[in-house]
Order: structure tokens, then sequence, then C-alpha cells
């Protein structure tokens, strides 16, 4: 295998699990919502953007990384106010997106995924 198909295949592989991750955190951002918590405009936005380039895998794996962690520091501050407990499960969720094991079947399965479910067709590959 050529070191270039080598390379698509983990940048395939990584844009996967960050498309995993930024289901996570866009459940989050909908479920502090929920909860009454603002979220400025500006990390909505990001959201969206997040989405749009992971799910067309035009950028580069570190810039979709980049974006994620910038929306991971204003959610993860914004739950923390709701104790330990709660962000425990966003970060199982979110270490499970990491790892690779959290695939679209189990975003469907997780109840607290449930509001983005819809929004993860883009982690199928579609070749």
């Amino acid at each position: 295998m050529s070191t270039q198909v080598e390379d698509a295949r983990v940048s395939l592989d990584l844009l996967k699990k960050y498309g995993a991750k930024w289901a996570v955190l866009a459940a989050l951002e909908a479920d502090l919502s929920k909860k009454g918590v603002a979220i400025p405009a500006e990390t909505l936005k990001e959201i969206q953007f997040s989405h749009g380039k992971i799910s067309s895998g035009c950028f580069s794996p570190c810039e979709a990384q980049c974006d994620l962690t910038k929306i991971e520091g204003i959610l993860v501050p914004a739950g923390a106010d709701f104790g330990d407990e709660y962000m425990d499960q966003w970060f199982d969720l979110m270490g499970a997106a990491m790892s690779g094991s959290l695939d679209p079947q189990k975003i469907s399965e997780i109840p607290i995924l449930k509001p983005i479910e819809s929004m993860c067709t883009f982690m199928n590959c579609a070749c």
C-alpha cells in the first residue's frame, strides 16, 4: 500500500473520530441550551462550520481538531456548573468518540445523543 493511500485512510479514520466527537459536542450544546445555558452565537456558528468541514473532508484533521478544541473549551466550563456526574457522561462519550468506538449505530442508541442523530450520516462512507 502506498504511503499516500495509507495517509488518506488515516485522515479518513481521524475525521470519522472527529465527526463522532462533533456529535457529542453538538448534543452537549443542545442539552445545555435545554437547561437554559446561553451559548454564545459565535460558538453556535463554530459548531455548524465544524460540521461542514468534517463532513466535507476538505479540511485537514488538524483544522478539525482545532475547531473542536475551541468548541469544547466553551461548552465544558458551561457544563461544569451542573457537576462532575453530569460532565463525566460527556467526557466518557468524547473518549469513546476519539477511541473510534462511537459510530453512527451507537449514537442512535444513546438517549442524550438523540438530538443530533440525523446529522451524523457523514460518519458513514458514501463510496
